[in-house]
């Protein structure tokens, strides 16, 4: 158990700095659609290489049913990350890795619509202390969230989450006994097929060295987050995994906090304390409303 704890302290960590590298690649480039390429350029190498160890071989069985679960992945998770780029233009990282704790009210919404759920009182306070959260890290900004941010935020959230939803029965259709090694075996052949598909925009935005080294930090960062987070759901169930992750708010406030006092140029606001303060007590009460949610949900 200890370890499993362990792993999702590194994977809100390791997620939190992406989110930092993924800003300091922006800032470079001015484009997160090239982030979106070159990133997953490198994450499809890095699993053509350790997918042999892990290679789910029940996937192969499901036919149609296999390849349509990938294809909404890819289309879902495309959007999800294409909407977090783009709003890493109006909002700044260690507000964003907080904001994206609203996930929970799409993912209450969902399971209303789809498996005719029910949210009981433990899980209604969970989601009003998170939207509550969301107003307060909106306050604690010299820029509040404008249009266009509020919309690739709310794509980001929508995507990610049917994200989420496709990952599990992709996971669950494959597992043979070791859900951890299916879930590492499902991601990895996930991301080598979305590295094929990105080779085709390399067309349009040709290859190069510098922008593929930029874009290396954080696909390193995202691709072992996303399999040291499996691992931990496999240890301890992805509703105790998913309240030590929502860490990653407090973790990213943090970092937000050291990248201002190093200068280094990932798009903070540096200059207000107060500031600072606002945004890490709009990240706890996010990370409570995550750990109400959470727990609703086992004794709902």
């Amino acid at each position: 158990m200890l370890f499993g704890i362990y792993l999702g302290i590194a994977t809100a960590i390791m997620q939190s700095l992406s989110y930092l590298a993924s800003a300091s690649f922006i800032k470079k480039h001015g484009s997160g659609f090239k982030l979106l390429i070159f990133s997953h350029l490198a994450m499809g190498a890095l699993s053509a290489v350790l997918l042999p160890f892990f290679l789910p071989v029940k996937f192969f069985t499901g036919g149609t049913f296999s390849a349509i679960l990938m294809a909404v992945w890819i289309v879902t998770f495309v959007l999800g990350q294409g909407g977090f780029f783009f709003s890493q233009k109006y909002i700044e990282s260690s507000r964003l890795a907080s904001l994206l704790g609203l996930k929970i009210i799409v993912l209450a919404i969902a399971s209303l619509i789809i498996y005719g759920g029910k949210i009981n009182q433990l899980q209604i306070a969970g989601i009003l202390l998170s939207t509550v959260a969301a107003f307060i890290m909106n306050w604690s900004s010299g820029k509040p969230l404008t249009g266009k941010g509020i919309l690739a935020l709310t794509v980001s959230l929508i995507s990610f989450s049917a994200t989420d939803l496709t990952e599990t029965e992709l996971v669950l259709f494959a597992d043979q006994g070791n859900i951890v090694s299916a879930g590492i075996g499902v991601t990895l052949l996930c991301y080598l097929v979305l590295g094929i598909c990105s080779v085709p925009f390399l067309f349009k935005h040709p290859w190069k060295l510098q922008m593929q080294k930029d874009a290396l930090p954080f696909a390193l960062l995202w691709l072992f987050s996303q399999m040291t987070l499996l691992i931990c759901f496999g240890l301890l169930r992805p509703v105790f995994g998913n309240i030590i992750q929502s860490s990653r708010g407090l973790f990213s406030v943090l970092l937000g906090i050291i990248a201002c006092r190093l200068h280094w140029d990932v798009m903070e606001f540096c200059n207000d304390r107060k500031l600072w303060i606002r945004r890490a007590i709009a990240a706890l009460m996010m990370t409570g409303g995550i750990i109400c949610f959470s727990f609703g949900k086992i004794i709902g």
